[in-house]
């Protein structure tokens, strides 16, 4: 029987770029195929319903018009080889490099490096989010190798974070996740990425974990996990202990940096991208 797929395809230009691919990516949809001056996703024929709310979204920002966004069925479209061309290395902090397996031979060798293989799936966090970057900047950083040897990955999709830190010269990390698919994933890039003996990956919840005394707290997560747990991270780190927070949209900077003082956090650097905040604070 042949497969249909619904088509959401959207003309971009300068200004409204960022506004588009924050808008997918809040909506669920990470595998974009980007060509001749417009995004396209590619969502199951059920989701029709999915896709016009999408497109209602981006008209009421007034920056994109009718004209610039389709939604048709299309049949047996093999859509994800066709948005694997698309996927290029990056580079971050000119310190990793972050690359798909299809990708291996083509980083830049002429310089240091360090090089992370995560293929993006079902699971978030492989490097093309600008939350992932701006996390991953500011960890480049601030991670003092000799300084920072313990670290918790609160919330690890593939595990980036974790491997990232081990790369950048922490020694061992915790990394715990309540999604299934993620978990499996994490486990996968642990190994390809020879990280496995030096993480400890919990299918828990932060309260749930006995583990603290944490050098470092790095999360890539929403604003309505962060702020009830913020006390909780806050007694798993130890005194001047650094706090790497992303997944915040700009405009809930302001009342993430309230609860951050009230629970005894100093802000370091906040860094902003798009539609995203990263945070990076000690612990008083």
């Amino acid at each position: 029987m042949e497969r249909l797929y619904i088509e959401l395809e959207i003309a971009f230009n300068e200004s409204t770029y960022d506004l588009i691919y924050n808008t997918l990516y809040v909506n669920g949809l990470n595998s974009i195929l980007e060509e001749n001056g417009t995004v396209k996703v590619y969502l199951p024929e059920g989701e029709s319903a999915h896709a016009e709310g999408i497109k209602t979204e981006l008209l009421k920002s007034g920056l994109i018009k009718e004209k610039d966004i389709s939604i048709e069925d299309y049949a047996n479209q093999d859509w994800n080889k066709e948005w694997e061309k698309t996927i290029e290395p990056i580079y971050i902090a000119e310190r990793l490099v972050i690359y798909p397996s299809w990708k291996r031979n083509d980083i830049d060798t002429t310089k240091d490096f360090i090089p992370i293989e995560i293929d993006p799936k079902m699971s978030f966090g492989t490097g093309h989010n600008e939350t992932t970057r701006l996390i991953l900047d500011q960890m480049c950083r601030y991670i003092t190798p000799l300084a920072d040897k313990y670290m918790l990955d609160f919330g690890s999709g593939t595990g980036i974070l974790s491997i990232a830190a081990i790369k950048l010269g922490v020694e061992r990390v915790v990394a715990i996740e309540i999604d299934d698919d993620s978990i499996e994933n994490a486990k996968e890039y642990f190994e390809i990425n020879r990280v496995t003996d030096q993480i400890t990956l919990h299918q828990l919840d932060i309260n749930q974990i006995t583990e603290s005394g944490f050098d470092v707290i790095a999360a890539n997560i929403t604003s309505n996990v962060i702020i009830p747990n913020l006390s909780v991270i806050y007694s798993k780190l130890k005194p001047g202990g650094k706090l790497f927070i992303t997944g915040i949209l700009k405009e809930e900077a302001e009342e993430l940096i309230n609860h951050l003082t009230k629970n005894n956090f100093v802000m370091r650097e906040l860094k902003q991208q798009a539609e995203w905040s990263a945070f990076y604070c000690l612990k008083k």
